[in-house]
């Protein structure tokens, strides 16, 4: 027994050590984390992303030539003419605010140039992807026609006008050609061989230009592509998960969250998504609201098909993107076919678009159509129609477009069409007064 008491001392030490050396290393421990990486979440992409001169594109080039005019609405052609500006060298010059109706018209039909029409007023900051401004900060006036007098090509000079016929005003700038015979070679000479455009004269207004000769076009039947609207709501709400969805009938969806609301037409094949609180009356400058505008599209990929801006309305922070195919633009009443955004207090308030796409064309539906020549419409226009041409702020070719009872496929019908401040009248015979003669 005599050993018990120097065990329990040593034990007792022991223990003592033991939980020093425990506190010890629970005080130094260091855990060794694996690194954990963030995981971001994937943005959704309806289609894909696009740079802003992809939706900003002229719609019709005319050209005179000793007196005559030709002109084209090609695609290929407005694509070749996008490409002679890049790296143009752009130093603006403010050279009238109170432009005429009378001095645009005597501009465009000047010997030696080329007017280029856009839709819609274009912020000069629209191209500064395209063009090298000489100007950091560029003026926030719009533009909607350029007129390029080449006269001087042989010195490897031009002269740009960039006309705003809606806001009467003309900036005008002198462009260097590094290469001027490739300019000519694949701008110019081409317009040798276009059709023959007739210059409309308006007395106090600025003339239109339609093609001279009978059109023919091709009638499409395209197979169409559906998106769900559950993806627009995946996109367009800040938080999907709680979103609601009330299918108030056979054709009309509902989707909310106490703080914003989609609707979904079945009919039309659209959707509407408001955020109410963002309701603004501040009227925001054209550049940023084209801006705030396209970025807030491309971020979720929605142009999903040739989507062109057409108009602005900046009484209402208002951008209109209109469906082209084939270069012509495409009308309905049957199916949206424009893309709508409101801007409000530094995001979207309104945005209305379709949620279809044309998929494939059917090769056995193809059909090509002789439509009349724009100088018969006009005719027919100051016959019978009580439409006054003072009125129309151009008359185009473009696609009517109708939805057969399976509503899968859609029919694309070339056709004659007048715009008035955004509005489309497709031009049928029943709509010009006349009796059917093929103007269909």
């Amino acid at each position: 027994m005599k050993y018990i008491e120097p065990v329990k001392s040593v034990v007792l030490f022991l223990l003592v050590m033991l939980s020093v050396v425990l506190t010890f290393l629970n005080w130094t421990y260091t855990p060794d984390y694996k690194v954990i990486e963030k995981t971001e979440e994937k943005e959704i992409q309806i289609g894909p992303q696009k740079k802003m001169e992809d939706v900003i594109r002229p719609y019709k080039a005319i050209y005179r030539f000793d007196k005559e005019f030709t002109g084209t609405v090609s695609n290929a052609a407005m694509e070749d003419i996008m490409k002679s500006f890049v790296g143009w060298n752009i130093d603006l010059v403010r050279d009238n605010n109170n432009l005429t109706a009378s001095s645009i018209n005597e501009m465009i039909r000047s010997n030696n140039c080329m007017t280029i029409f856009f839709a819609g007023e274009i912020p000069y900051s629209a191209f500064s992807s395209i063009f090298q401004f000489a100007d950091k900060e560029l003026p926030e006036t719009t533009f909607n026609r350029m007129v390029i007098d080449w006269s001087n090509y042989n010195n490897k000079e031009l002269q740009v006008f960039f006309i705003s016929s809606n806001n009467e005003t003309l900036m005008r700038s002198h462009v260097s050609l590094q290469n001027a015979n490739q300019f000519v070679r694949n701008v110019i000479e081409p317009a040798k061989t276009y059709d023959t455009f007739k210059e409309v004269e308006r007395d106090g207004f600025t003339s239109l230009y339609i093609d001279n000769d009978k059109v023919e076009s091709t009638k499409y039947t395209y197979f169409i592509n559906e998106k769900s609207p559950d993806v627009f709501k995946d996109v367009l709400f800040t938080e999907p998960n709680v979103v609601q969805r009330t299918d108030e009938s056979p054709n009309s969806v509902k989707y909310q969250d106490g703080t914003s609301l989609m609707t979904v037409d079945k009919n039309l094949k659209s959707l509407i998504f408001v955020y109410p609180t963002a309701e603004s009356s501040i009227k925001i400058e054209p550049s940023k609201l084209l801006t705030d505008s396209f970025e807030f599209i491309n971020e979720h990929g929605g142009f999903t098909a040739d989507y062109r801006y057409v108009s602005t309305s900046t009484n209402n922070n208002q951008l209109d993107y209109q469906l082209y195919l084939h270069g012509l633009p495409v009308y309905s009443d049957q199916a949206i076919n424009r893309i709508t955004t409101i801007w409000g207090d530094n995001r979207i308030f309104r945005y209305k678009r379709p949620y279809y796409s044309l998929s494939t064309d059917i090769p056995s539906e193809k059909e090509i159509k002789e439509l009349p020549s724009g100088s018969e419409i006009v005719e027919k226009i100051q016959k019978f129609n009580n439409t006054v041409l003072s009125d129309i702020d151009d008359i185009v070719v473009g696609y009517y477009l109708t939805q057969d009872k399976s509503k899968q496929n859609m029919t694309l019908e070339p056709c004659w069409f007048a715009i008035s401040n955004g509005v489309w009248t497709n031009l049928t015979p029943e709509t010009l007064g006349g009796v059917k003669n093929g103007l269909e």
